[in-house]
């Protein structure tokens, strides 16, 4: 159930909370399918909480937030514990319908991301931003979850951490940071669908597809890619699919699943 509020429209800190609107917190917020999540749900009417490391320096997230009364700004931090376990604190009140765990970095240019090359210390800095943040948001933030109405966690993926899809092709790139760090969270959140199951809460693994941000650039695919809108239309819908039948599934921004 949802915690009670005492009027339809509660005003805090200037944001605009509609009692009887579902909310979403998305991390990385500040740019790409993070940024176009933040737009879309508040045009949907969400309460939206859209965090990033730097707030005050992220422009396009100020501008937007100027422009929707039901979206809010927190900085965060996911690969640092204590700010995780801050912000869960200062949102003790708050369900949270959906937890989008969109954050992630790439590691690097791909020239780094080769054998022989690998940068072993960003190696690190990945996973506790790609892999460990995303289970450690889980944990904090599942009692929030659990008091929601919709009951449902999230991470967005990548295509690239399919086992079946290594295979050769012209457009192959090793991307061993990236790539082992993304098909690590996918194992961590298929096991996590199986334990939050009896709590009615159900988990999104999904793949937003090949999607034009700063990332694909970095990662040498620049020019391949859809719209961030386009994809995050997608990804939203799979959200609103999401359900005891889809929990645990790897699912591609068009609805298909994934193999492992």
């Amino acid at each position: 159930m949802r915690f009670p509020l005492v009027a339809a429209t509660v005003v805090a800190m200037g944001w605009s909370v509609a009692a009887d609107a579902a909310t979403v917190l998305i991390t990385g917020s500040n740019r790409g399918i993070g940024l176009e999540l933040a737009r879309q749900y508040a045009d949907l009417g969400w309460n939206v909480i859209a965090t990033s490391r730097t707030p005050d320096d992220d422009i396009d997230l100020q501008t937007l937030a100027s422009k929707h009364g039901n979206l809010r700004i927190e900085a965060l931090d996911v690969s640092d514990h204590d700010q995780i376990e801050a912000l869960a604190a200062k949102l003790t009140d708050t369900p949270i319908d959906v937890l989008m765990n969109n954050a992630g970095i790439l590691g690097g240019e791909p020239d780094v991301q080769t054998i022989g090359n690998i940068d072993f210390q960003s190696m690190e800095q990945v996973y506790k931003t790609n892999a460990i943040g995303p289970m450690k948001m889980a944990e904090a933030f599942l009692e929030h979850v659990a008091a929601s109405d919709q009951k449902k966690i999230a991470v967005i993926t990548s295509g690239t951490a399919s086992l079946t899809n290594v295979r050769p092709s012209p457009f192959y790139k090793a991307l061993y940071l990236y790539r082992m760090s993304k098909t690590a969270i996918n194992m961590g959140y298929r096991a996590l669908s199986l334990e939050v199951a009896p709590q009615g809460i159900s988990v999104g693994i999904l793949a937003p597809g090949v999607v034009e941000t700063r990332l694909l650039q970095q990662a040498g695919y620049g020019g391949m890619g859809m719209t961030t809108e386009d994809s995050v239309t997608g990804v939203i819908r799979n959200v609103e699919n999401l359900g005891p039948e889809t929990s645990g599934q790897y699912i591609l921004h068009n609805g298909k699943t994934v193999p492992w």
